[in-house]
C-alpha cells in the first residue's frame, strides 16, 4: 500500500500541519468469473468452428450454430446480472461480443455452404474460375480428395463426351444390304438404342455436375473450419492471457 506524507503550513497559523495520503489499489479477483463464465464460452466458442465439421447429410450443421448461439446469450444474460453496472464493457464482456458475432457469421455460411452441397443434378456446372481456384489449388493445399484419390492430386478433368450415334437411320450406306440379320434393317432399334444412350449420358454429366457442387461445400467447409478456429482460439487465449 503506498503512502505519501505531506507537510503543509497555511497562513492563518504558524504551526504546520502534516498528513499522509494512502493510495488503495482494489482489483477485483478474476477467478471466480474465470471459472464460471469465462472457460464455458471458450469451450462453447470452441465448439462453434466444428459446424464445419460435420456432413451435411447429417442435418445437424445449423442446429449445432443456432445451439450455440443460444448457450452464448445465456451466459450474457448471466454475466449481464453478475457484473455491477459500469459505463465502460469489461472484458469479458466483449469477448462475449466478439463470440456471438463469430457463432453468427459462422451460421450464415454454414447456410450458404448447404446450399451448394444441395445443389441438385439440374443446377449449373461450376464456373471455370470455381473449379480451378477452388475444387484445384485450394483443395490440394486442404487435402480434401474424394476417396481412393491420394492427397494433393486433384481430379483429372471431365472427357469430352463420346459422338452420339446416328439417329433415324442417318449416316446408313444408301445402297440395300443384303443380310437379312443387319441392323440396317431395324432403325427403330437403332433409334431407341440412340434414346438411351442419350439419357444415359444426360444423367451422367448431371450427377458428375452434382458430385462437383458437393466436393465444393467440403472444400470450403475444410477453408472455414480452419479459419474460424483460429480466430476462436486466438481471441481465447488473448482474453484467459489479460484476465490471468
Amino acid at each position: 500500500m503506498p503512502a505519501r506524507r505531506r507537510v503543509l503550513t497555511y497562513g492563518c497559523c504558524s504551526e504546520p500541519y502534516p498528513d499522509v495520503t494512502f493510495t488503495l489499489l482494489l482489483r477485483r479477483r478474476a477467478a471466480a468469473y474465470v471459472c464460471n463464465l469465462l472457460l464455458p464460452c471458450v469451450l462453447i466458442s470452441l465448439l462453434a468452428p466444428l459446424a464445419f465439421h460435420l456432413p451435411a447429410d447429417s442435418g445437424e450443421k445449423v442446429s449445432l450454430g443456432v445451439t450455440v448461439l443460444l448457450a452464448l446469450t445465456v451466459f450474457q444474460l448471466l454475466l449481464a446480472e453478475s457484473m455491477p453496472p459500469a459505463e465502460s464493457v469489461p472484458l469479458i464482456g466483449k469477448y462475449y461480443m466478439a463470440t456471438m458475432t463469430m457463432v453468427t457469421f459462422s451460421t450464415a455460411l454454414t447456410i450458404l455452404i448447404m446450399n451448394l452441397h444441395y445443389c441438385g443434378p439440374s443446377a449449373r456446372p461450376v464456373p471455370a474460375w470455381a473449379r480451378a481456384l477452388l475444387l484445384g489449388r485450394l483443395a490440394r493445399g486442404l487435402c480434401v480428395r474424394e476417396r481412393g484419390e491420394p492427397c494433393g492430386q486433384s481430379r483429372p478433368p471431365e472427357s469430352p463426351p463420346s459422338p452420339q450415334p446416328p439417329e433415324g437411320g442417318a449416316g446408313l450406306p444408301a445402297s440395300p444390304c443384303c443380310e437379312p440379320q443387319c441392323l440396317c434393317h431395324q432403325e427403330a432399334l437403332l433409334h431407341h438404342v440412340a434414346t438411351i444412350a442419350n439419357t444415359f449420358r444426360s444423367h451422367r454429366a448431371a450427377q458428375r455436375r452434382h458430385e462437383d457442387w458437393k466436393r465444393l461445400a467440403r472444400v470450403m467447409d475444410r477453408f472455414f473450419l480452419g479459419i474460424f478456429f483460429s480466430m476462436a482460439l486466438v481471441m481465447s487465449l488473448l482474453v484467459l492471457v489479460q484476465a490471468l
